[in-house]
């Protein structure tokens, strides 16, 4: 869990990483802008969304299911920090473990999926 012990962040912040595509690619030439979640390649967020991947589950409402307790925050951020401790044959990356986002960027895609107020829960 991160060193701040802020688990939840700026759903704002997590839509932009959500969106992100990018780092990681030998495309990718510039080594001081962060890395991106790219998560719509996986998951169906929100509704508005035209295209998105279905290699993973829909996190549609995902905190409005589940409620925003500090298990359920615990949970999410580990999670996106490391997939294969929950479910070791997991095809999501393991973002924190293998340092593709940063402590701070996880917290924001917890609460991109948590926040009653983020796109993912309306």
């Amino acid at each position: 869990y991160p060193a701040s012990g802020k688990l939840v962040g700026d759903w704002r912040q997590g839509e932009k990483i959500a969106q992100d595509g990018w780092g990681l690619r030998f495309t990718d030439n510039d080594p001081k802008r962060a890395n991106g979640g790219n998560c719509y390649a996986c998951h169906r967020l929100a509704p508005q969304e035209l295209s998105f991947g279905t290699i993973g589950p829909s996190l549609y409402q995902f905190g409005k299911q589940r409620g925003t307790s500090e298990t359920i925050q615990r949970y999410t951020y580990g999670k996106i920090y490391n997939a294969q401790a929950f479910a070791a044959c997991s095809n999501m990356p393991r973002f924190g473990h293998n340092k593709v986002l940063t402590e701070e960027q996880i917290s924001h895609v917890v609460a991109l999926l948590l926040d009653p107020e983020s796109p993912v829960n309306k």
